[in-house]
C-alpha cells in the first residue's frame, strides 16, 4: 500500500498543476492520502522498520491536495472570465452604431456591379 500510496501522490503532485484536470486529480490525492495513512498504522502496528514509500506518499499528497485547490479555483477564474469577456463582447458590437452612408453604398455599388456583370455576359 505504501508504493500506491506513493505513485498517486507523485501522479496528484505533477498532474495537479494542470488546469479542470485537477479536479480529477483531487481523488487520486486523497485516496493516496488515506492509503499512506493506512500503510503507516499498519506497519507501526506490526514494528515494521519500512515506512518509507507510505510516509512519502503521504506527504505528496498532502503537498498535492492545496496545489489542487488553487488550481480548481485558477480554473474557475477562467470559466468566469471567459464568460465575462463574452458578455461584454456582446454588448459592445450590439450596441455600436454602424455608418448607414457606407452601408448604402456598398449596397449600391454591389447593385450595380452585378447588373454590369449580367450585362457582359448578354454581350457574349
Amino acid at each position: 500500500m505504501g508504493i500506491a500510496a506513493f505513485v498517486l501522490g507523485l501522479i496528484s503532485v505533477i498532474m495537479g498543476w494542470i488546469p479542470f484536470l485537477c479536479f480529477a486529480m483531487l481523488m487520486t490525492a486523497i485516496i493516496g492520502l488515506i492509503l499512506g495513512m493506512i500503510d503507516i498504522i499498519k506497519k507501526s502496528k506490526t514494528n515494521d522498520k519500512n515506512k518509507g514509500f507510505g510516509i512519502a506518499g503521504l506527504v505528496l499528497s498532502a503537498i498535492a491536495i492545496p496545489i489542487i485547490l488553487i488550481m480548481s479555483l485558477v480554473s474557475i477564474a477562467i470559466i468566469v472570465e471567459d464568460v465575462d469577456s463574452n458578455d461584454i463582447y456582446d454588448r459592445y458590437y450590439y450596441d455600436y452604431d454602424y455608418d448607414d452612408d457606407y452601408d448604402d453604398w456598398l449596397d449600391d455599388w454591389y447593385d450595380n456591379y452585378r447588373k454590369d456583370r449580367i450585362n457582359d455576359y448578354r454581350t457574349l
